[in-house]
């Protein structure tokens, strides 16, 4: 059954006022502190289930990880090369593949290729062209901080004056989804999200009667 953030939040409030603050019912916890510990465990539950998913050397994407943004190319025609801003922080994979694929917009069957950052430095310089005939043509693209290099310049005529790309990240980002829409989990990361955040609150939090036994002190 899908569910989504304000269910969560509603069956956690119900959790922790029957079980876990029992003896002080009217202990209310803010709901908008819990959104933000339901967003931050399915972030955490998520991006380690990747993580470990690829230790073990499988390449299996949880679809509620793969999201589709549409980025704007600006040239740098010094180095011979274009780039975009990455329009999100994608998971930190190996071989940068946080970065599942870009290609130019209304070509999609048509990625560009990825290159290794660390491999960045085999294929020469951009201008220079050293080593680039191993892309036997096509244009290749590397990671560098929070930009995204082509090995040539898309914006051109020559190179099909591309002026926007369409790139799939793998990312752990539910803040964009209100309390209402419906969450692409599965029930045992529901589940575990559930008892991740009841773990936070009881280990961090002073229930009223403890808050007035202090102040009697």
């Amino acid at each position: 059954m899908a569910t989504t953030k304000n269910k969560i939040a509603e069956q956690i409030e119900r959790i922790y006022s029957r079980f876990i603050d029992k003896d002080n019912p009217s202990d209310v916890i803010d709901k908008r502190e819990l959104l933000l510990l339901i967003e931050q465990s399915i972030n955490s539950i998520l991006k380690l289930q990747v993580s470990e998913s690829f230790k073990v050397g499988l390449v299996e994407v949880p679809l509620c990880n793969l999201v589709e943004y549409t980025a704007s190319v600006t040239s740098d025609a010094s180095n011979s090369r274009s780039y975009i801003n990455l329009p999100a922080i994608p998971l930190n994979l190996p071989m940068n593949m946080g970065i599942w694929s870009i290609a130019a917009s209304g070509s999609a069957i048509e990625p560009y290729i990825p290159i290794p950052s660390q491999d960045v430095l085999v294929f020469g310089t951009i201008a220079s062209g050293t080593n680039l005939s191993y892309l036997e043509g096509q244009v290749g693209y590397y990671q560098q901080g929070k930009r995204v290099y082509f090995t040539k310049d898309i914006t051109t005529v020559a190179n099909g004056s591309i002026t926007s790309v369409v790139v799939n990240l793998l990312v752990t980002d539910f803040s964009q989804l209100t309390g209402t829409d419906l969450l692409p989990i599965s029930p045992e990361v529901e589940t575990m999200v559930i008892q991740s955040v009841l773990e936070t609150i009881s280990n961090g939090r002073i229930s009223q009667a403890e808050l007035a036994a202090k102040q009697n002190q």
